[in-house]
């Protein structure tokens, strides 16, 4: 088995997680899950002003939040940013693009809390563990990202081709690969079906979000 690596991609299109082999210690694991999602904004933060970025990003969420994204208009978020419209448009050239950037960048925070949170655990028992809980709390600390993602951005179809919808996809490959390496250290009996297994965890913790999210 190769050892971990990221595997080198156009930009916006992240490597699977699939795509990492797990045969070095955990903390590379994660360390290349945290990369590969930060490199995602490298360029813009790098081509624009960081924290104008992110005083969009704070005003888009508020927007999504409280009017939904179908009826949130540009307008509205621009108002809220305070900043003209045509401005607005040189960070984000839709209000799609902010709808998807708003939930991917929370999902790379997540990503990295997870790692530096599971740096000490030593089972794969007390990593999943750790992995649910902390979903459920990021969630808590951040109810305007949980309830636009969760019951906005989640179920649409427009996520399939989109760079959130591999953010989203990272969620559910790391819930598989912990299963899988319990398994194979013995801390559980294995089951027929990881990808089963992890889609009952993924959507127990979901459904738990959403009815705090409402």
């Amino acid at each position: 088995m190769e050892s971990l690596k990221i595997v080198t991609r156009s930009p916006g299109k992240p490597a699977k997680l699939s795509e990492l082999t797990a045969d070095e210690p955990w903390q590379a694991y994660t360390a290349a899950l945290v990369a590969r999602w930060s490199e995602d904004y490298g360029d813009r933060k790098q081509e624009r002003s960081k924290r104008r970025q992110q005083e969009i990003l704070r005003a888009a969420l508020r927007v999504f939040a409280r009017d939904g994204i179908s009826r949130a208009r540009i307008g509205d978020i621009a108002s809220e940013a305070g900043m003209p419209v045509s401005s607005l448009y040189d960070y984000f050239p839709s209000k799609e693009d902010l709808a998807y950037a708003v939930p991917q960048e929370h999902l790379a925070r997540f990503f990295a809390e997870y790692a530096e949170a599971s740096a000490d655990k030593q089972t794969f028992r007390e990593r999943l563990r750790l992995y649910l809980w902390l979903a459920a709390d990021f969630a808590r600390r951040n109810p305007e990202w949980a309830r636009t993602l969760y019951l906005e951005i989640w179920p649409s179809v427009l996520v399939s081709e989109t760079p959130v919808r591999h953010s989203i996809d990272d969620y559910a490959r790391i819930i598989v690969h912990l299963i899988r390496e319990g398994e194979a250290n013995g801390e559980w009996a294995a089951g027929p079906n990881p990808y089963e297994t992890a889609s009952i965890k993924s959507s127990s913790c979901g459904s738990f979000i959403e009815s705090r999210a409402i």
